[in-house]
């Protein structure tokens, strides 16, 4: 099997980097890369990592780009300071051969995702493009996230091992709920949708709010959770008007003031 790489990106993630660290053990190579941390971010991964480095915030994608050439292996698992590999992630990655890999660029890896130490039904599978061939991938430039297309979709494999997303982090209701932070967010996701040509309609913003609660409330099964579910669906369809509306607000000129 050829040797991977886990590294993982972090800032002041002194709560959930140790468990984080723990979950990779297995791995032929850890990397530590601080964006500038003023908590025991250091003094942690330098407990765990094989290297640490300190390189200032380049952005979702950047950071990640410029991590990925730290490594000494090909292939390449990106986490975060949150995140944490379960264990049946780590024995299906050690059980592929390197026949196999060589078939392969990319590896889409599920993540279950918890907020204020509940896990959300709701989001899962989200899959995400975090393990990777480096030299076999092109990369994307979202604003909010990271990911990677491989040179053809033959070469892209779903694995049943996934990421733990905020399992022992204690983030609460401000880091979810927020409608500040939400909007500075998904203001960023406005500008990249309208410099791709997308524009809001009247129908965008009358009707994806409430399929995006349907989504989730009932496609997703989040009535199975209570009130908990129902907050998780009313979540997605805030931020989906909030999306929509920040979109019709590049579009008309209205933003400059933000930016």
């Amino acid at each position: 099997m050829p040797g991977i790489t886990v590294i993982i990106c972090c800032a002041n993630s002194e709560e959930t980097l140790g468990p984080a660290c723990d979950s990779v053990r297995w791995a032929d190579e850890l990397i530590v890369v601080d964006s500038g941390s003023a908590d025991r971010t250091a003094e942690i991964a330098q407990k765990y990592a094989d290297r640490y480095v300190v390189e200032p915030w380049r952005g979702y994608g950047g950071q990640k780009k410029f991590a990925a050439e730290l490594a000494t292996h090909e292939w390449v698992f990106f986490l975060d300071g949150d995140e944490e590999c379960s264990p049946q992630l780590a024995e299906e990655w050690q059980r592929f051969t390197e026949t196999e890999l060589d078939r392969l660029d990319l590896l889409m890896v599920p993540r279950k995702n918890y907020v204020l130490g509940r896990y959300v039904r709701g989001w899962w599978p989200d899959r995400l493009t975090r393990i990777f061939h480096r030299r076999r991938v092109t990369w994307d430039d979202e604003v909010l996230h990271d990911t990677r297309k491989a040179s053809d979709p033959s070469r892209v494999r779903d694995l049943s091992g996934w990421i733990e997303h905020k399992r022992h982090s204690d983030a609460g209701y401000s880091d979810y709920f927020s409608g500040k932070r939400m909007d500075e967010r998904l203001l960023m996701v406005a500008r990249q949708m309208h410099e791709r040509g997308k524009r809001a309609s009247v129908l965008d913003l009358i009707f994806r709010p409430w399929l995006a609660f349907l989504k989730f409330y009932i496609l997703k099964r989040g009535f199975l959770d209570g009130m908990f579910g129902l907050l998780i669906a009313q979540k997605a369809a805030v931020s989906t008007q909030l999306k929509y509306s920040a979109l019709w607000a590049v579009q008309n000129g209205y933003d400059s003031a933000d930016g």
